[in-house]
């Protein structure tokens, strides 16, 4: 498939499909999804990383994808921080492996903002949602407890090191929907439309 680059940036437009373009991660096209406003390319390239080196840990990896719902809207992301703090001492306490996450703030026409996140998980050890969805309930409602945690379709996916890379490409065009610049742009500047863990990479 023949692809023209309109500009001198990562982003080419796909030819026939206005909503789909390629980020080039690493030299590499991704395919993503294309917002009306554009997306956040920082988001792209740090999620993608952040794969990259929860693999560099583990030959499978499960991610998990949530949607947090706040009772009451703030400017700052605190509870949050909170809530992601407790949600790792439990997964680690179950999983006894290194966790990865990473999520974006977003508030369209609600009145409160919510919350995209994706959990990275040994997929050795993890191999279903289940639990991770439980957990992360608990820990989000122990925060307010009229929190929610709304569990997205299709949220799981197991990627391998070695594998053929479908799984892979289509978690990267997935974390891409959390790259849009659509419901981003009305918080105050000092709030944090993205978080992610600093883990660093275990290449040797």
């Amino acid at each position: 498939m023949q692809v023209t680059i309109y500009c001198m940036c990562p982003i080419l437009l796909h030819p026939s499909k206005k909503h789909l373009a390629y980020f080039v991660y690493q030299g590499k096209p991704q395919l993503i999804f294309l917002s009306k406003k554009g997306i956040i390319k920082e988001i792209l390239n740090k999620s993608y990383r952040l794969i990259d080196i929860m693999l560099s840990y583990y030959s499978k990896v499960t991610a998990v994808l949530v949607q947090l719902h706040q009772a009451q809207t703030t400017e700052d992301n605190k509870l949050l921080t909170r809530m992601v703090q407790k949600l790792k001492g439990k997964l680690k306490k179950h999983y006894k492996c290194e966790i990865g996450y990473f999520w974006v703030r977003e508030q369209d026409k609600a009145e409160s903002h919510h919350y995209h996140m994706v959990i990275m998980l040994n997929g050795h050890k993890c191999q279903q949602s289940t639990l991770v969805d439980k957990i992360v309930q608990e820990a989000w409602q122990s925060i307010h407890p009229d929190n929610f945690s709304f569990r997205v379709r299709n949220r799981i996916y197991r990627i391998h090191r070695n594998g053929n890379g479908h799984e892979l490409r289509a978690l990267k065009m997935r974390l891409s929907y959390m790259a849009k610049k659509e419901g981003k742009t009305e918080f105050s500047t000092y709030t944090n439309v993205f978080r992610y863990s600093r883990l660093k990479s275990n290449a040797q």
